[in-house]
């Protein structure tokens, strides 16, 4: 029985280290496109990834880990942190989706960009933040929801 229970750990320990990245991560990677740029058509709703080139996946999916006290707004008591931003607005009466990085208070309420003052042209239908790399981005399942899956199935195959 626990020969069953090692191999069920043994083989999503060893998918896990060929899907994830073993280079040290301290940034948070996020997308950064326009769905109203001619080239970037995958960024618009839903985000198309299957049909991002190798050139615009360089070129969108982008380090947002520059520090924030570059910045002219941040004040030096407020403590910020990197985050990915989604949002979609209406401007001039056209839908347009837009990903990238942003910086936000880390005491600010969730997704509290949605009250950021605009133009009157401009009208904010909905508008995310969140903290993990690519979440602006597709919602797909990474490494660690296949390997739980993964996991599930041999254990519950191997309990027979």
């Amino acid at each position: 029985m626990a020969a069953k229970f090692v191999s069920a750990l043994l083989l999503p320990s060893l998918l896990l280290l060929l899907l994830v990245d073993l280079e040290p991560a301290n940034a948070l990677r996020c997308w950064r496109c326009s769905s109203d740029a001619s080239t970037a058509a995958f960024c618009d709703d839903p985000f198309t990834q299957d049909i991002i080139t190798e050139q615009q996946r360089r070129w969108s999916y982008v380090d947002c880990s520059y520090p924030p006290q570059a910045y002219p707004f941040n004040q030096q008591n407020q403590q910020t942190r990197a985050v990915c931003k989604k949002m979609k607005q209406v401007i001039n009466d056209r839908v347009v989706v837009s990903r990238s990085c942003a910086f936000e208070d880390i005491n600010a309420p969730p997704n509290s960009c949605t009250n950021a003052q605009t133009p009157s042209y401009i009208k904010t239908e909905f508008c995310e933040t969140c903290l993990t790399d690519g979440c602006n981005g597709a919602g797909h399942y990474g490494p660690a929801a296949v390997l739980v899956l993964v996991t599930a199935l041999l254990a519950k195959l191997l309990a027979w």
